[in-house]
């Protein structure tokens, strides 16, 4: 096999881990109501699963990089392979484990379908990191002409797994799926067919050297951290994933009132950031790197505050929702291509401490965090428009987390309401998910029940709420990208501007700054 075949297959398998990424996060994002109908998983323990899918990430992927760089890519290529089958199997352990227990103590179902659930996403998350902290610098290392543009394609393979995982939820995943509900193990455990395919593609390629493997001095890949525009660098990467990895978590739940299937939102976006993503190469050489991060930053942040607005029409949120994909699409494969032009000597550290900035960022904080601003602005709508409702659907017990403290609304209560339709005229649709449900007491069934007319519209409007105003105040984390891009700006502009540094001028100043 020739040089050129070995190259465009390893860049396609590489791509092909981002596919099997997008897939399991895109399925996973869906299946709140879900896990809310079956299982009793909430707002709050839902954004712990979801943040679980990024905090393994954050570890791996730093941790993954010094691996890379003593061990060699492929090693880990194959662990990666091996824990992310490992990962979906652990996902048909759940509903056997819950059926047994939920007869006898449904809040200790609960919670073991709640820890099997969150332990399978987080070995789906370390082998996220690992991925990423091979495939970036082997990508770069196998494109040194143009690392940024290969960069940003590499990186079109996360949205394109959310779009087919997108589609593939709108059609099997729910009560409002377009198809027929599969059983969702089926569906979240669906990547597990691209994690085969890229096996087969890789692992018969020979792998190119890493640079720890060739440097003469091992200390020289951790040379990037005496630079302090990088340290800049790291915060501004943390920022950009609390905004597009948090947001992109919550969307599906965020926008649930607004649209009929609210995971489209998702794949349109998607759509977006993967068409744009392969035209990054030609935006670069108009104006560089830093400059599109900074402009991309503004058009993030105004994007948010229009998804904000109190907006009904489904046009105009898919405007918006395009305004916000413009911003949201070139910045974190930009980010691993400036520290790849800036900092070659350090290979996939420099990267890895990017990626892990980001990934720490939301699982530790962003999941959690929109999941609170989300709860506690919906309860605080709902106690103030409509108390006697809020009565009704309100936890006995007060939610304290991130600074907010509230009466959260009861998960499978808000599931039902959110699944019954209610007319102008106050007719309601079928009321199955409430008298149905096994989650909700029957001594609580009979007041909701009574009282859905009512209710029903209220909760929903309540949520809508709560989701426009964590929105709106996630539009500040772009505010704050800016501000640290233009300070990036300047510094280049004082210091003779951007431009590439060349492994070998690299390795003769290893402490050269951006």
């Amino acid at each position: 096999m020739d040089s050129s075949s070995a190259r465009g297959k390893l860049m396609w398998a590489s791509f092909l881990t981002l596919v099997a990424s997008g897939v399991g996060f895109a399925t996973r994002a869906a299946a709140g109501g879900v896990f809310e109908r079956e299982f009793g998983i909430g707002g709050g323990q839902f954004g712990a699963i979801m943040g679980a899918g990024f905090l393994g990430f954050g570890i791996m992927i730093f941790f993954g990089g010094v691996l890379v760089e003593a061990l060699g890519y492929k090693l880990l290529l194959i662990l990666a392979f091996v824990m992310h089958l490992i990962s979906a199997g652990m996902l048909f352990l759940v509903d056997p484990a819950f059926s047994s227990a939920v007869s006898s103590d449904p809040a200790a179902a609960t919670s073991t379908a709640f820890n099997l659930l969150w332990w399978s996403v987080f070995l789906f998350s370390i082998c996220q990191g690992l991925y990423e902290a091979v495939i970036n610098p082997l990508v770069a290392q196998l494109y040194p002409e143009n690392q940024t543009h290969y960069l940003n394609i590499l990186h079109a393979g996360w949205p394109g797994g959310m779009i087919i995982g997108g589609l593939f939820a709108a059609c099997f995943i729910g009560n409002d799926c377009w198809v027929t509900e599969l059983p969702w193990t089926l569906s979240l455990g669906s990547f597990a067919l691209i994690v085969l395919a890229y096996g087969v593609l890789a692992f018969p390629q020979p792998f190119p050297s890493t640079v720890g493997e060739e440097s003469s001095n091992f200390a020289t890949v951790f040379s990037c951290f005496a630079s302090l525009p990088f340290l800049l660098l790291i915060g501004l990467h943390a920022l950009i994933g609390y905004m597009e990895l948090g947001v992109d978590s919550w969307m599906t739940k965020l926008m649930e009132n607004l649209l009929p299937n609210s995971i489209v939102i998702l794949v349109y976006t998607s759509m977006l950031m993967f068409v744009l993503r392969f035209f990054a190469g030609p935006i670069v050489h108009k104006i560089n790197p830093i400059g599109l991060l900074l402009a991309s930053s503004i058009i993030a942040c105004l994007g948010l505050i229009w998804l904000s607005w109190p907006i009904e029409s489904v046009a105009i949120i898919f405007l918006a929702a395009t305004f916000y994909s413009l911003g949201k699409a070139f910045l974190w494969p930009t980010m691993l291509g400036v520290a790849g032009e800036r900092y070659p000597q350090c290979g996939s550290v420099a990267m890895g401490a990017l990626g892990a900035a980001g990934m720490l960022t939301v699982g530790l904080v962003a999941g959690e965090r929109i999941g609170a601003q989300q709860g506690y602005s919906m309860s605080e709508d709902l106690k103030a428009t409509a108390p006697e409702t809020f009565e009704r659907y309100a936890s006995d017990d007060t939610t304290k987390a991130w600074g907010y403290e509230y009466q959260a609304i009861v998960p499978e209560r808000l599931n039902a309401a959110n699944s019954i339709e209610v007319t102008a005229d106050g007719s309601i649709g079928d009321t199955a998910p409430i008298s149905d449900s096994e989650l909700i007491q029957e001594e609580d069934k009979e007041a909701l029940l009574a009282n859905a007319a009512t209710d029903v519209p209220a909760v929903k409007s309540s949520n809508l709420n709560g989701g426009r105003k964590a929105l709106e105040l996630t539009a500040y984390v772009p505010a704050a990208m800016a501000v640290g891009f233009l300070i990036l700006l300047l510094y280049f502009k004082a210091t003779g501007g951007y431009r590439v540094i060349s492994l070998e001028e690299a390795l003769a100043k290893p402490t050269a700054e951006l």
